[in-house]
């Protein structure tokens, strides 16, 4: 079937057009979506949390790939939940939800939704596989609603293969003295997509984004973040790292969007790129947009190599030049892989960085 998607991962405020990261309009053949035959995509579920199988009616949520892509989860969903957390509830026990394309799953069309009620917390691990040599489609669409005092975690890990196409699509929507952490890992699939927005409404109320990419070959990945601050002495970190080799490609848009009456909010963005190939393609938009004065934005975006004098020191210690940038490159992706609670999804993450390095007879520098 054609899928056709306008302005996916558009800039809250268009910027001069020839840069190319305004937004991107998709048309693209895809996979029969069928019904989703794995019932097991759910594990571990705590007892405190109520999970259906079925949509529940909530409030629509504005989300960072945009409305062409949550319609057409919206129109197309095979899979996925509903999860509610009681008031009062704090549940040491993570959510676990895998899904994985194969011959039965070419198409994985999954919205996940969560509701963090007054004072509750909780974390949701969402991990993507697919079958080696299968050629396959994924997009999701994740709503976090964080009620007040209320935390939701999120992780998401994606490892799809070369062959794949993928779509990570988040809204969140946070309350007062609420908070919301993302962790996002975006290494697989040969063209990805990935955007998140997420409304600061309540005073207080937080968010804390941190991805983490790689690029090797010809993958392209295309990515949108967003921070709405509406709410007084809200507060927003979004951080993004990556590693980009042979002729990949990404586009970073970053955006930290204040207000009218967010009075003392704090919004902070960065974002670290480690170049390995002249034929790399590496955009970044670092955006702050201001309708309010009393508040305090930063933002920040670096690209290039690897520092020579790290690279000194750990050839100095017995590597060879290769295995000290392997080693660099797992360093920079640690501080978010840290934040994967299971075990055996961390050494799953490692597993494939590993294996396409690999693959990798040498790094230019």
């Amino acid at each position: 079937m054609n899928m056709t998607l306008k302005q996916i991962n558009s800039l809250p405020a268009p910027t001069w057009s020839w840069l190319g990261v305004n937004g991107t309009d998709i048309s693209l053949e895809i996979p029969e979506i069928l019904p989703f035959q794995n019932e097991n995509i759910v594990s571990q579920i705590p007892k405190e949390v109520t999970v259906f199988s079925r949509k529940l009616p909530v409030p629509t949520v504005e989300t960072g790939l945009g409305a062409d892509a949550s319609n057409f989860v919206l129109d197309h969903r095979n899979c996925g939940i509903t999860a509610v957390v009681p008031a009062g509830i704090y549940s040491e026990q993570p959510i676990y939800l895998s899904y994985r394309i194969d011959e039965a799953n070419p198409a994985v069309v999954d919205m996940n939704t969560v509701v963090a009620e007054e004072g509750s917390e909780i974390t949701i691990v969402m991990s993507y596989f697919s079958k080696e040599g299968v050629p396959g489609f994924h997009s999701g669409l994740t709503r976090l609603y964080a009620g007040k005092n209320a935390v939701i975690h999120l992780v998401q890990v994606q490892l799809l293969n070369d062959i794949c196409v993928n779509f990570d699509n988040i809204g969140a929507v946070v309350q007062e003295n609420g908070g919301i952490d993302v962790v996002q890992v975006e290494f697989g699939a040969k063209t990805a997509f990935a955007g998140c927005k997420t409304r600061l409404l309540g005073r207080n109320s937080r968010m804390d984004m941190n991805t983490i990419y790689f690029g090797d070959r010809s993958r392209s990945l295309d990515t949108n973040y967003i921070a709405e601050h509406v709410g007084q002495k809200t507060h927003s970190e979004m951080k993004a790292s990556g590693a980009l080799l042979d002729e990949s490609s990404k586009i970073f848009r970053g955006t930290i969007d204040f207000r009218k009456g967010a009075k003392q909010a704090v919004g902070h963005e960065s974002e670290y790129s480690l170049l390995f190939s002249p034929r790399v393609r590496n955009r970044t938009a670092p955006l702050i947009l201001c309708a309010e004065d009393d508040v305090e934005g930063q933002h920040a975006a670096t690209a290039g190599k690897i520092d020579e004098n790290k690279l000194f020191y750990l050839m100095s210690r017995g590597l060879d030049e290769l295995a000290a940038k392997k080693l660099v490159i797992e360093a920079q992706f640690q501080p978010a892989t840290g934040k994967i609670p299971d075990p055996a999804l961390r050494r799953a993450v490692s597993d494939y960085v590993e294996k396409r390095l690999n693959r990798i007879e040498s790094l230019s520098h």
